[in-house]
C-alpha cells in the first residue's frame, strides 16, 4: 500500500490486530500476481506504485472475470486521474485515519463477502 516500510509495517500490524489476514506486495505487478493466486476478499492499493500503478492494477483486476468482484480501496496522497470507468470501490486520501480505513474495510467486506475477512495490502 505504501512504498515506505515505516508506514506499511504498523498498518499491517494494526490490521492483523483487527483479525485480518494481510498480504503485501512491493509493486503493482506483484500485487496482481498475488491477487490471482490468493483471491483476497479485498484489496487496498496506492495509486503511485512502480511497474504497474494503482489505476492500471484496478483495470487489470476488473478485466479478469475471476478477480473483477474483489472490492478495491484506492489510497493515495494525490487524486488519481478522473476516469469514465469505475475501477475502485472507494478512494481515501492520505493521511487517512486508521479507524476510517478499518471501518471502510469492514463495510466493503460485509457487502461483498460477509464470510471472508482477508485484506491485501499492495506496495
Amino acid at each position: 500500500m505504501d512504498d515506505d516500510p515505516n508506514i506499511l509495517r504498523p498498518l499491517r500490524w494494526l490490521l492483523e490486530r483487527e483479525g485480518f489476514r494481510v498480504l503485501t506486495a512491493l509493486d503493482g505487478q506483484a500485487a496482481l500476481a498475488a491477487a490471482a493466486i490468493e483471491r483476497p476478499g479485498l484489496i487496498v492499493t496506492d495509486w503511485m506504485m512502480p511497474r504497474i500503478d494503482g489505476v492500471e492494477l484496478c483495470r487489470r483486476l476488473k478485466a479478469d472475470v475471476a478477480m473483477a468482484g474483489i472490492p478495491v480501496v484506492m489510497l493515495s496522497a494525490a487524486l488519481p486521474p478522473h476516469l469514465s470507468e469505475q475501477l475502485w470501490d472507494a478512494l481515501l486520501l492520505k493521511p487517512t485515519p486508521i479507524g476510517q480505513l478499518i471501518k471502510l474495510i469492514h463495510s466493503l467486506l460485509d457487502e461483498s463477502h460477509p464470510e471472508v475477512h482477508e485484506y491485501t495490502c499492495e506496495h
